[in-house]
């Protein structure tokens, strides 16, 4: 877990010395919220929704909507079939070009273990995008993978490490890494806030992101009955 700990500490104090673009220069913004409904032992709803900025809280970047359905194989094995909505500003200045518009289909599987207060979990994830540009329409494929850690420090409070690199099917294959590191607190036992850095290198740029999420659970499976014997 020490190692751990470094990683991220080095990655929150490690900054670029050169600049690439306009947006690398500031420090952006994702705010997410995230839920899992759990309707029966095998089946459960999980909608999400994300909102970006270049800046802390202004120059609008990006909105994204999904809803996925998850098909529990075991109780830390998922499969998981989505789909999404995500409407796109690319250009950093405010300008007058039309924004991009996705709809996204994506299929993934995750899997679980625990070793006492260590949580590790992975991640791949297979994406089918269809891009509506302004001048054309475009689907595009990729895979990305994520591993994330997740320790307890106490009963509340944990912290979150993940890494996640993207694979794109079309022209620059690898296009895209994400570094995640964060604390979260447990508000109660169904809810947690998330506050974390997050650097992500995508294509030429090499961005630093403040992100702050919101997420719950309902469970509506009925308590098993225990047998009682006499």
């Amino acid at each position: 877990m020490r190692i751990l700990l470094s990683i991220a500490l080095i990655s929150l104090t490690t900054t670029n010395l050169i600049a690439q673009g306009p947006s690398e220069n500031y420090l952006g913004s994702w705010y997410t919220y995230g839920s899992q409904h759990r309707l029966s032992e095998r089946f459960s709803l999980s909608p999400w929704a994300e909102l970006r900025f270049y800046e802390p809280s202004s120059n609008y970047n990006l909105a994204y909507i999904s809803l996925r359905g998850n098909y529990h194989l075991k109780d830390n094995q998922t499969l998981g079939l989505a789909y999404a909505y995500l409407d796109i500003d690319t250009v950093f200045e405010f300008d007058h070009q039309p924004n991009i518009h996705e709809h996204r289909i994506y299929e993934q599987y995750t899997i679980s273990q625990t070793k006492t207060k260590l949580h590790i979990q992975h991640r791949a994830r297979l994406e089918h995008r269809f891009l509506d540009f302004p001048d054309r329409n475009e689907l595009q494929n990729r895979f990305r993978y994520r591993l994330s850690f997740k320790y307890n420090l106490s009963n509340t409070i944990f912290v979150n490490i993940s890494e996640e690199p993207f694979v794109n099917f079309q022209d620059q294959v690898f296009h895209e890494n994400r570094f995640y590191t964060g604390f979260g607190f447990k508000v109660t036992s169904q809810s947690q806030l998330q506050i974390g850095y997050l650097k992500q290198h995508i294509r030429k740029n090499n961005l630093n992101r403040i992100q702050v999420g919101i997420s719950f659970k309902t469970d509506n499976r009925k308590p098993k009955t225990k047998l009682v014997q006499l």
